[in-house]
């Protein structure tokens, strides 16, 4: 197999893919002065000299931040294909420093996304079949339950299944201990969307009721994208932000924040590309596809 081909046939399919949709291409910065908050992942803090002045920076985690600033001003359809980097994420499905492919589309929801990758994962030759349910028929295929509203009854399931978990986790820890298993068990006959969230677990999405109007991807129980139709009201974005900030002692990007008052009705989806061309390449480690060891 010659590595080098395939990866530059990937990247020009996946690039063209959107540029024959009308999607404008951006390129933003690697280096945040302020870092992306998001309780499942480590930002990399460097410390830099700029003009003699040392300053405390972040690389990105995602270019989520940066790309919905370009969205509020220019309110265009947008992607981008950049790198990321995330502290203390190594094995055979993680990397500190991986590819993402991100896109936006204006007066859109997730189920648009939704069909963006589909249309995607055909012309890349994946599969022309997907399946898809909502996190809470997962859940309850898998253990039996409804999903606990509490963290007793998460316990509980977990005891049950023999699963180990400390006294002192939260909800949403004691959730994703029962669901990765689960999740390992999708989208090994077809692509599957994972979808509806539990509002506990919206992230910036748009919540409905008592469900997150956001999605996931998988394929041979590996998780490849990640989308949501987005929240645009600036207040209960700096709401859920001000949690994580506090949380870690990180600052928020009142930039950001201020973004959203100009923000289009719109989503947004992220994909994992070193993961989806070890996935179309038949490999099972990310080692297996990279072109020189890190």
């Amino acid at each position: 197999m010659d590595l080098l081909r395939e990866w530059s046939f990937f990247l020009n399919k996946v690039r063209s893919f959107f540029l024959d949709r009308g999607f404008y291409e951006v390129s933003t910065p690697l280096l945040l002065s302020h870092p992306n908050l998001d309780p499942n992942v480590e930002p990399i803090e460097v410390s830099l000299l700029m003009g003699g002045v040392k300053k405390r920076m972040w690389l990105q985690t995602s270019p989520e931040y940066s790309m919905k600033k370009v969205l509020a001003k220019y309110r265009k359809n947008i992607f981008q294909i950049c790198k990321v980097f995330r502290n203390s994420e190594y094995g055979k499905l993680h990397r500190v420093e991986f590819h993402m492919l991100e896109w936006y589309r204006v007066n859109a929801t997730f189920e648009d996304l939704i069909s963006d990758l589909k249309e995607l994962l055909s012309e890349l030759n994946c599969s022309n079949e997907f399946d898809e349910g909502t996190v809470e028929e997962v859940f309850r295929s898998f253990t039996g339950k409804d999903i606990p509203s509490d963290r007793d009854g998460m316990r509980k399931i977990l005891c049950d299944m023999d699963l180990n978990f400390s006294k002192d986790e939260d909800w949403e820890t004691l959730f994703y201990r029962i669901f990765i298993e689960a999740e390992r068990k999708l989208g090994w006959d077809k692509p599957f969307f994972l979808k509806y969230f539990p509002a506990k677990l919206c992230a910036l999405a748009r919540v409905t009721g008592s469900h997150a109007e956001r999605f996931e991807l998988f394929i041979k129980g590996v998780e490849i994208a990640n989308g949501w139709t987005e929240e645009t009201d600036p207040r209960e974005v700096l709401r859920r932000l001000e949690v994580e900030s506090t949380k870690r002692a990180l600052p928020i990007d009142q930039e950001f924040i201020m973004a959203h008052r100009d923000m289009p009705p719109c989503a947004g989806c992220s994909v994992g590309l070193d993961r989806l061309l070890m996935i179309l390449l038949g490999k099972e480690s990310l080692g297996d596809i990279e072109l020189i060891e890190p």
